[in-house]
């Protein structure tokens, strides 16, 4: 087996031949175009080598690109979420409000309607007393008119004007007949 490298005919793009030409050394030890020939990578004679180091600069710029891509796409993931967490904290604030809101409110209708009511109630308790001031007064009238009653019947001449009275209309009777 020989020690000399085969040709492989690859399509390397430009940058990268210009890049290994620059890598070569300085212009002035490559002053004759034969010199320039055997030191710069032609299309028709291109090593394994140079393949693979191809391929590690192109995977290397395609993790770049990657992880450029990858971070692009983790800012924005995380620009949603914040965007979302946002949206979510405006709606709690927003519901929090509102039952504060309900519950204040509540509380001035409760209020509202105390000062609305309670003067009426007062005022209607105070004539609902004056009434059964009244209604007492006059139980107490009746109770006494009766007592008056019961102890006019016990009197003795009430009772014998009674008695006379009966035998009265018994004689008026017995008369018409």
């Amino acid at each position: 087996m020989s020690s000399t490298t085969k040709p492989l005919s690859l399509f390397i793009p430009t940058t990268w031949s210009q890049q290994q030409s620059s890598n070569i050394g300085p212009a002035s030890i490559q002053s004759t175009s034969s010199s320039i020939a055997l030191n710069s990578p032609s299309w028709s004679n291109l090593s394994f080598d140079q393949l693979s180091l191809y391929a590690r600069r192109a995977s290397n710029s395609s993790i770049s690109l990657l992880t450029t891509h990858q971070n692009e796409q983790e800012e924005k993931r995380r620009k949603r979420q914040r965007e979302k967490v946002q949206q979510v904290v405006n709606g709690f604030t927003h519901i929090l409000l509102l039952s504060l809101n309900d519950c204040s409110l509540g509380f001035y209708r409760i209020s509202d309607h105390i000062h609305r009511k309670v003067p009426r109630i007062v005022e209607t308790k105070k004539k609902l007393q004056q009434t059964k001031n009244k209604v007492d007064v006059a139980i107490l009238d009746i109770q006494d008119v009766r007592k008056n009653v019961c102890d006019i019947e016990r009197i003795e001449s009430f009772y014998n004007i009674n008695k006379m009275i009966k035998l009265s209309i018994n004689i008026l009777k017995n008369s018409k007949k």
